[in-house]
């Protein structure tokens, strides 16, 4: 019962979270024919500091792995899966919302409703990863190109492992808030001051959260970032069981 509940509360969320980020990888995978040409142009393009960082992008996604990484991963999914992700671990057991105080009065442990739930979310993030991922590989020859389904795993693991520090994080705040909106606001604050250090500060590889989620490592080498995945999944382990311990001592 317990776990179909958890479906029925966030069903809808998962639901059109899956829609939107299938629409938005389809759609720039499947527009890669129409901007190779433009691409090509951008790459032999003039001199100059803002023209070399257009040049460097332009080269990035003269092929269609490059474009897919690149354009796809770093700049759509990534960031589109952490605001998802945030969605689903705000909404805790704690979160002012009709129908809490009931569930905790269940003969049921608090242990056992946050388990559930959060086991219930993490698996729909998995596959919110996953599935749009899995499905470039099948697109990829109606924009006359190829992609490996091993290359779509790995980046589809990545994004999860990597990026499931950001709903623990939210699950956490949300035990600590009465409303959903202070911990949706500070996480996706905290993405954002992740994207900026990826971009700007120079880190080793396993502590750029941002590198390791977009699967920067294996696009470069063909090697999966695992000192970092493994790190940073086991911060977002840690942090659930922080949520779980506040969650369990929280009296009412």
């Amino acid at each position: 019962m317990l776990w179909y509940k958890a479906w029925i509360d966030t069903r809808w969320r998962f639901l059109v979270a899956l829609a939107l980020l299938v629409c938005t990888v389809l759609g720039n995978a499947l527009a890669y024919s129409s901007v190779d040409g433009f691409v090509v142009a951008l790459a032999a393009g003039p001199a100059g500091p803002l023209a070399d960082k257009i040049s460097s992008i332009a080269q990035l996604s003269s092929t269609f792995r490059g474009f897919i990484w690149g354009q796809v991963i770093r700049q759509n999914l990534c960031g589109l899966w952490i605001i998802f992700a945030v969605l689903l671990g705000a909404d805790g057991l704690l979160s002012r919302r009709k129908g809490v105080i009931f569930t905790l009065a269940l003969p049921v442990s608090r242990r056992r409703l946050f388990s559930v739930r959060a086991a219930t979310d993490l698996a729909e993030l998995f596959l919110l990863a996953l599935i749009p991922m899995l499905l470039i590989p099948l697109a990829a020859p109606a924009a006359g190109q190829t992609y490996g389904v091993a290359d779509a795993l790995v980046h589809g693991i990545s994004i999860f492992l990597g990026g499931a520090v950001f709903y623990g994080l939210a699950r956490l705040l949300a035990t600590a808030f009465d409303d959903r909106w202070r911990p949706i606001v500070i996480t996706l604050a905290v993405a954002i001051v992740v994207e900026l250090c990826k971009e700007f500060i120079p880190m080793p590889a396993p502590l750029n959260l941002g590198g390791v989620m977009d699967g920067q490592r294996y696009f470069l080498t063909g090697t999966p970032a695992w000192a970092g995945l493994v790190i940073w999944y086991a911060i977002s382990m840690s942090l659930l069981y922080a949520a779980l311990r506040s969650t369990e001592m929280r009296d009412f």
